[in-house]
């Protein structure tokens, strides 16, 4: 259902969750969930909220208060929150987050393995854990019938996942660093034409090495990771700006208003206008 929280935009969505009276013993489940486009005017303080929460900044900036520690957010990070603790969070200007309310007899446990240096994450490659907090989004936001512990599963595959890639963090080598220099160097060129060459070139490797470890630490090739960056952008400049059609492809990368179009429809289904008029 739409959210008519103060400071969300149109196209913000929330989603609840009823535990079944005999699933007490789940490991983990969700409570509320949802995803947010936000401008300065969202602002959560709470004393106290019985649940866990993760989020995930899709674009845009924030901040939040903590353990009497302030952090500021950007795009890709990843926070976990004890919400039975006094917390704070929002908007400095647009944010576009994706989120999680849950608990379980497993909620702690994670938490704290996952928070130990703190609570705000910024992983090597986020897609694995992002894309298990996208499909339980998806799941409720398609009404479809999932038992609770396939639920607790996707759930356990998120938090594994963060875990995981953080303990890969703590002693990552030369090789992953390059990787994150040239997401940077996509994420910074995007409106331009971006080749592999140029990729490899720019990371000082072969493009056949370069290519391999992108996709070992991404999951997805670096031609893949490039289109789906560009409309996942797109996307956000749809539902929040006033660009044309014809601008935003532009913007994101495309060479012509309907190659934009074409790949569009092929990854979401539908037009860009069709997606906008949605919203």
């Amino acid at each position: 259902m739409k959210s008519h929280e103060v400071g969300t935009l149109s196209g913000s969505e929330i989603f609840t969750y009823k535990l079944s009276q005999n699933s007490n013993s789940v490991a983990l489940y969700p409570m509320i969930l949802g995803e947010f486009i936000c401008n300065a005017k969202y602002n959560v303080n709470r004393k106290h909220f019985n649940s866990f929460l993760i989020f995930y900044v899709v674009s845009g900036n924030g901040y939040v208060e903590y353990d009497d520690k302030c952090f500021d957010l950007q795009a890709d990070d990843i926070v976990l929150l004890d919400c039975y603790k006094p917390h704070k969070y929002g908007s400095k200007g647009n944010l576009h987050i994706q989120w999680l309310h849950y608990d379980g007899q497993m909620a702690r446990p994670y938490f704290e393995r996952a928070t130990k240096n703190s609570c705000v994450l910024r992983l090597l490659h986020h897609n694995p854990a992002t894309h298990n907090l996208r499909k339980l989004i998806k799941i409720f936001k398609d009404s479809k019938p999932v038992s609770e512990l396939l639920l607790s599963k996707y759930i356990n595959d998120l938090l594994t996942d963060i875990i995981l890639d953080l303990e890969q963090t703590m002693g990552k080598n030369d090789q992953l660093t390059v990787i994150d220099e040239s997401i940077k160097f996509i994420s910074e060129n995007m409106s331009k034409d971006i080749s592999l060459k140029q990729l490899a070139e720019h990371a000082m490797l072969s493009q056949y090495y370069f290519s391999r470890l992108f996709k070992q630490e991404t999951g997805l090739s670096p031609h893949k990771y490039i289109l789906t960056i560009r409309l996942d952008y797109s996307k956000y400049l749809l539902k929040t700006s006033k660009l044309t059609v014809k601008e935003i492809g532009y913007q994101c990368g495309f060479n012509s208003e309907s190659n934009f179009c074409t790949r569009f429809r092929n990854f979401f289904g539908l037009t860009p206008q069709e997606f906008r008029l949605s919203y």
